[in-house]
């Protein structure tokens, strides 16, 4: 998958936004949003002017809005979302989002293109009513203003807060679905300890069913066969690693669960569209232009 995309980002003056990140030129940065699969987290009150739209992101963009309005862009489409709605923009489309009525304050969220935020994957741009919006902004402007005053413990119990609210509104309409959740939950652990020896067969018995029935199963409710959902949550660990500044290529192969650095190139390069290697030395040369959330929100 490629990470090169276009943006168009415009805020007048009078609008005000605070954002933290997960990655090491992120400013500030907490390396812990990687855990949850968010790149960016933040708030925004727009009064004057914000006009947003990429086209090809690889990270998903939801806007959770507590007052005013906006509009989401969807290709030539546009979708009103006001107080109380949930808007979701799927990565690598043409889409974005501006305001239309002020003052308009929402919480943001890039989220990587990940199997921990499945409603998301597919389809066009969604908006649909959400309880708690107002909640969900104050604990994310908690989150954002405790990691700019590197309050660490403060931010990590305003993290797990903000990750809660979001799961539970993109999830609310999965509620009903236990055998997509139960699936999800085994290939979380994966995410949680991708150096471990993952095998189909091994999560096949963990789920109580045969290899044959567990590939069907991954296939009817995640969308994948069972060693891609391993692959792919490998390889977003190992991206998060090397974006973050964990270590070289070689630290964070075996980090993922790969003892051959060229195994690992190859997948990652597969994967993402550039080398591992390409990308510590993008981000050493210039980390400030490298091709990821190029204009923050």
């Amino acid at each position: 998958m490629s990470t090169i995309y276009q943006e168009l980002f415009e805020a007048g003056p009078q609008t005000r936004q605070l954002g933290v990140g997960a990655r090491i030129f992120h400013h500030p940065h907490l390396r812990a949003l990687s855990d949850y699969d968010i790149v960016l987290a933040g708030f925004s009150e727009a009064r004057d002017l914000l006009h947003v739209e990429r086209v090809g992101a690889p990270f998903h963009v939801v806007l959770v809005s507590v007052d005013g309005a906006g509009e989401v862009i969807d290709g030539e489409s546009r979708l009103p979302v006001g107080a109380g709605q949930l808007a979701v923009l799927p990565a690598l489309g043409h889409s974005g989002f501006r305001m239309t009525a002020a003052p308009w304050r929402f919480a943001w969220f890039l989220l990587n293109d990940a199997l921990s935020w499945p409603i998301v994957a597919g389809g066009g741009a969604q908006v649909r009513p959400v309880r708690d919006a107002e909640t969900l902004f104050h604990a994310v402007a908690a989150l954002c203003l405790e990691a700019r005053r590197d309050h660490e413990a403060l931010s990590a119990g305003a993290l797990v807060l903000v990750a809660d609210l979001l799961k539970r509104m993109l999830h609310s309409s999965e509620a009903a679905d236990a055998q997509a959740a139960s699936l999800r939950a085994l290939f979380d652990d994966v995410t949680r300890a991708p150096d471990a020896d993952w095998r189909v067969a091994t999560l096949a018995a963990r789920h109580g069913v045969s290899a044959a029935h567990f590939q069907r199963l991954c296939l009817k409710h995640l969308g994948h066969a069972p060693q891609q959902l391993i692959v792919a949550r490998r390889m977003a660990r190992a991206r998060e690693l090397l974006l973050a500044g964990w270590g070289n290529v070689g630290q964070v192969a075996a980090a993922v669960g790969y003892q051959e650095i060229a195994s690992f190139s190859r997948r990652f390069s597969t994967h993402f569209g550039i080398n591992p290697g390409e990308l510590l030395r993008h981000l050493k040369r210039a980390p400030k232009e490298l091709p990821f959330e190029a204009g923050g929100l």
